[in-house]
Formats: C-alpha cells, structure tokens, sequence
C-alpha cells in the first residue's frame, strides 16, 4: 500500500511541474524576427546584440555587456551593465550606463530587462500569463497557450499568448499575442529563425 502510496504521489509532482514549468528560450542563441530583426543573447555572460533595419541603408545595432571593456576603473561603467549603440551610416556611438542615475532612455532590448534603474539579461521571453502545454500539438511542434482568452477587435476570441517549439526541444518557432496597436485589438504572429544556439560568436 506504501509503495502505491509513493508512486501516486511521485506521478502528482512530476504533473505538477511538468505543468508548472515554463517555455522559455535557450540561454544562449542568435535568432531573427519576421521584422528581421537580428539578436543574440547570451544570459550565461551577460552580453546580447541587436540590429534594426531601420530603411535599406540604415541599421540600428546596439550591444549590452555586464563586463564593459577598457573601463576607466571605480566609474559606473566598470560597476553597471553598458549600452553601446550607433547607426550604420553614422561616425559616432554612444553609451549609456544602467545605474540609479539613469540609463535606460533608448534602450534598444527586452524591456522586461530594465527594472527602474537596474539592468540584467534574462531570458528574451517574459509571459504576461501562466503557460500551458497542449496535448494536441502537431507531430513536429510543441504547442503552448496561456491560462487567459483575448477577444480581438473583430470578434474573435484566442489565447493572450501562444508559442511553439520544434518537437521535443527547446527551440522556438513561433510567437502569437493578442495586444492593442493604435486603436483596434490584434492577434500578431513573430516568426523566428534560429540562427545558431550556444555561445555567440564573438564576431
């Protein structure tokens, strides 16, 4: 009866925090959006990278890094997470410093990585809602919902958020959320190309 008891609830957990556990990106990768958008992130060395082409000839790239080098040593540079950015057609950068002075004014990532005058790297995604795995996802794709519907401007009524990873790994291939751009309520799907997973390269 005790061994029953044990398998009983040893099944429970591991429902429990199969159900519990959320799907979230690689540490490490280097991916594009359907907008082209280019980004790496590396959480294990806090460092990440992005480019936004902004028209044919001008990209907005931007890096972060934890470790700024050449550091004036003591300055908040030395201490804080770094931003450097610049335009492609431009001959200057500028930097800015996460502190509690200030510093995430244009900040180019994840906004869920600035909280009030701190900075980290987290993982790119960041859930408004608990995620729940779905036992009728397609053969090649893992498919997630969120626990909350949203009705659109049309009527139409979806889950908040929605992902899908190829089968059995973590690797995303794409992204629906339900939010409001301008006046109406939509549905917008993120397209992901995996470029690499692991370190970056330095390049």
């Amino acid at each position: 009866m005790m061994k029953i008891y044990l398998c009983f609830i040893s099944f429970i957990l591991c429902y429990y925090l199969s159900v519990c556990k959320q799907p979230y990106f690689p540490p490490q990768i280097v991916f594009s959006s359907g907008d082209e958008i280019i980004m790496a992130i590396d959480e294990i060395h806090q460092r990440a990278y992005v480019t936004y082409p902004l028209t044919p000839s001008l990209t907005q790239v931007a890096y972060v890094m934890n470790h700024f080098p050449f550091a004036v040593p003591d300055s908040p540079q030395s201490k804080y997470y770094v931003q450097l950015s610049n335009l492609s057609s431009a001959y200057s950068c500028i930097y800015r410093t996460y502190w509690k002075y200030g510093g995430d004014i244009s900040n180019f990532f994840p906004s869920h990585w600035v909280n009030n005058k701190s900075f980290e790297i987290e993982n790119y995604m960041n859930y408004k809602y608990e995620m729940i795995h779905s036992n009728d996802s397609l053969p090649y794709e893992d498919y997630w919902y969120s626990n909350t519907t949203c009705q659109v401007t049309t009527g139409e009524i979806y889950p908040c958020e929605e992902i899908y990873f190829k089968k059995y790994t973590n690797i995303p291939l794409r992204y629906t959320e339900v939010h409001r751009a301008e006046s109406r309520i939509i549905q917008e799907i993120t397209n992901f190309i995996i470029r690499s997973i692991g370190k970056p390269d330095d390049k």
